[in-house]
């Protein structure tokens, strides 16, 4: 496999330095053809960055795809096994698709999500509304109409030995089988991550060299650039490559109308500008594919109002912007439920600043153009502050800012610690910062950066501020730096860090810097360039070869033989609860019911799940059972790590420890013991103790029944049993 990548690279490189030749032969003799060979030149230029966006996908798609199999032996794996590995949300996510590809038609399928009645136990909801489905819908109607039409070539089966006294299972593969269909979907849309990379920072750098840099930087440092290859079914393996094609639709906008030049085209013409439409098309569908999505274009419409108070993009482009905006937040209020985008910050600083705006320019005769800018500055984030906290206040999103809250102070509950005692949500960790620095991305970075000032301090002493800008560059410059904040915060948000430095290094390419610094010979500029992929390939290789070099096998026996007893012993609507990421689980390879799932985004859930938790706390037993009695729970899956206290997890954030710091240490102090182990080890009463393997513990809850008997004195007689 080595070598083969190496070939594909390979190839590659041979495709670029061709191309480039080519372009450099034409330039030469533009003089000679006139316009006619200048455009002939333009359009080979588009044709070859075309072909070698397309070339860097497909090779971006073998390199996932192969790490997913190494990774789980996946082909040899029976369906159970395959629907167990995926863990937290994804199972989750999972089920649906499947919900509706094993429906009888794919209106039938759609129908059940409108109804979900098993993820939420006593709710009935919208599930495709609700949790941002948009990718399982398209990708099971894509399946039913294939199918239907007769498209999808029969797969291929055989017997596997799982050896270890355990039964042989079936495998099959092939594009009949749902679950690749699933995945041929998720390996597309990162055909089309690898591609927008590379036009991104070949536009950006205004060369094939630097969209080659970039590429090179992103499979050098693949791990921390995305781990669709680890955990294909969460919501930012689709969401991701639409946000990015989003902020590229947008890059080239503020390009193209960064001049004053805007305020001389009518509304309606830049609305049906085909860059709008791009830009349209990515922001709804990010919104509609993760519910995260508007933090994101938060930090962009931050960048925007900088760019728009400094002066360096009109004021009119922004409104301009900002009308995207507004109607691509409507049309996904239309597709989705739109309760936690209208009341999310990203709607709140949206209507803030175009307020702040109106108001500014009724007041424009009484200010000068700075003390315009500090009152629009003091207005927009009055209004927005009085708009999030007022107006659009509302508790799912609360946790995400205590989150924050929990970052720079001392603060700490119950929910803060189950989201940060995760690595995913723990500080940008020492090995990412060693990784980008070994492989030069970060340096590569840092110079591009510094080039671009420079260039811009040369051309301010020819054409003065802001034209001495490029404010597509400033935008991206703005908008990494917010990722980099991010991702210091948040490890799991490096997927947006890492990527859009790469983008910036690219940047180092452009030959408008070189020129600056007298770097004008062509050789002196590609002995440079041969240099620094020698420098980034010396670590690089050795990470992209340690990745390639992954083998495992997935298998969970204990959590196989959980899910066979319950399909096998337990009715059909029997109800679960337990840690959430089990319970996605459960509800995809069992389909019974669950009262808590992995969606933490809702505050229901959040507060359904501490009440699920109370069984891992000091509380008596008596008074977790009735807890759960009242939320129709019929059995409680312990976890042994979970409940004993030796899960991987940091000092402190066991759960016992969590429950210990929501009450202050109080029933610790009194000398209350932990629950769980009791319950997983010794007297369960008044629960059951109705399966037990190596790993897992199912609790029953023994509800007692009661009837009346009317006899023909007045007092009725109660009987329980």
């Amino acid at each position: 496999m080595k070598s083969q990548l190496s070939f594909y690279i390979g190839e590659a490189t041979w495709q670029i330095i061709s191309s480039m030749q080519k372009m450099a032969a034409t330039n030469d003799s533009k003089s000679k053809s006139g316009r006619k060979l200048t455009k002939e030149s333009i359009d080979f230029y588009h044709l070859a960055v075309h072909f070698l966006s397309i070339a860097f996908g497909f090779l971006h798609r073998w390199h996932v795809s192969t790490l997913f199999e190494n990774d789980r032996h996946f082909s040899h794996l029976s369906e159970m096994e395959r629907e167990m590995s995926f863990k937290t949300e994804m199972g989750m996510y999972y089920s649906y698709y499947k919900t509706i590809v094993e429906a009888e038609t794919f209106a039938d399928g759609v129908k059940k999500l409108g109804k979900d009645d098993i993820s939420e136990y006593g709710n009935i909801i919208n599930a495709y509304r609700k949790y941002n489905l948009l990718p399982e819908i398209i990708a099971s109607y894509l399946y039913h109409s294939v199918r239907n039409l007769g498209l999808i070539p029969q797969g291929e089966c055989w017997e596997t030995e799982r050896g270890h006294g355990l039964s042989s299972v079936t495998s099959c593969i092939g594009l009949d089988v749902p679950v690749y269909f699933y995945l041929e979907m998720v390996w597309i849309t990162t055909i089309y991550t690898a591609a927008i990379l590379f036009k991104y920072s070949t536009y950006m750098s205004n060369s094939v060299f630097g969209g080659f840099i970039t590429m090179l930087l992103f499979f050098y440092n693949h791990n921390e650039c995305t781990r669709v290859q680890w955990t294909p079914p969460l919501r930012e393996t689709f969401a991701y490559p639409m946000l990015l094609f989003q902020m590229y639709s947008v890059t080239k906008i503020i390009e193209k109308y960064a001049t004053e030049d805007i305020q001389k085209v009518k509304r309606w013409r830049i609305l049906t500008d085909g860059l709008y439409m791009n830009m349209l098309l990515g922001t709804v569908s990010s919104l509609c594919s993760w519910q995260l999505s508007h933090f994101i274009l938060t930090t962009q419409i931050v960048a925007l109002l900088i760019l728009k108070w400094v002066e360096i993009i009109p004021k009119n482009l922004f409104l301009s912007l900002s009308r995207m905006y507004t109607i691509s937040s409507i049309l996904s209020m239309i597709i989705i439920d739109g309760t936690l985008l209208l009341h999310s910050l990203f709607s709140c600083i949206l209507i803030g600043s175009n307020f702040a705006e109106a108001i500014v320019r009724k007041l424009s005769r009484f200010l000068n153009g700075r003390k315009e800018v500090i009152l629009e500055i003091i207005i927009t984030i009055f209004l927005t502050k009085c708009l999030k906290s007022y107006i659009f206040s509302i508790e799912d999103d609360a946790h995400v800012y205590n989150i924050l809250r929990s970052k720079l102070t001392g603060y700490k509950d119950f929910h803060t610690m189950l989201y940060t005692c995760s690595p995913e949500f723990d500080f940008l960790q020492y090995k990412t910062y060693e990784a980008i620095i070994k492989t030069l991305l970060l340096p590569i970075a840092i110079l591009s950066g510094i080039l671009a000032l420079y260039c811009w301090y040369r051309e301010y002493e020819n054409e003065g501020y802001p034209y001495c800008i490029e404010a597509n560059v400033c935008y991206n410059g703005l908008q990494t730096g917010a990722f980099i904040i991010m991702a210091g915060f948040i490890m799991r948000l490096k997927l947006f860090m890492t990527p859009h430095l790469c983008i910036i290094a690219g940047l180092v390419c452009n030959k408008r810097y070189s020129e600056k610094l007298g770097l004008r010979s062509k050789a002196i500029r590609g002995a440079v360039l041969i240099l620094l992929i020698a420098g980034m390939s010396y670590h690089g290789m050795e990470r992209l070869q340690e990745e390639r070099g992954l083998i495992g096998e997935y298998s969970d026996i204990e959590q196989e033989e959980l899910f066979e007893w319950i399909k096998e012993n337990t009715p059909k609507n029997a109800v679960f609860a337990g840690k959430m990421s089990l319970m996605a689980n459960l509800m995809l390879s069992t389909g019974r019911p669950i009262v808590n799932n992995p969606y933490y985004e809702s505050a229901e859930m959040r507060n359904r799940t501490m009440r699920v938790y109370e069984i891992f706390s000091r509380k008596d037993a008596a008074s977790v059972y009735v807890t759960l009695r009242s939320m129709d729970v019929g059995y409680v899956v312990l976890e042994e790590p979970l409940c004993l206290g030796y899960a991987n997890v940091p000092q402190g954030c066991q759960m016992i420890d969590l429950w210990d710091m929501v009450d202050s240490g109080t029933a610790k102090t009194k000398g209350k013991l932990p629950l769980c182990p009791l319950l997983f080890e010794g007297n369960a009463y008044p629960f059951r103790r109705a399966f037990m393997n190596n790993h897992y513990v199912v609790l029953q809850l023994v509800y007692s029944h009661y009837f009346e008997y009317n006899p023909k004195t007045s007092m009725p007689l109660q009987y329980q049993f």
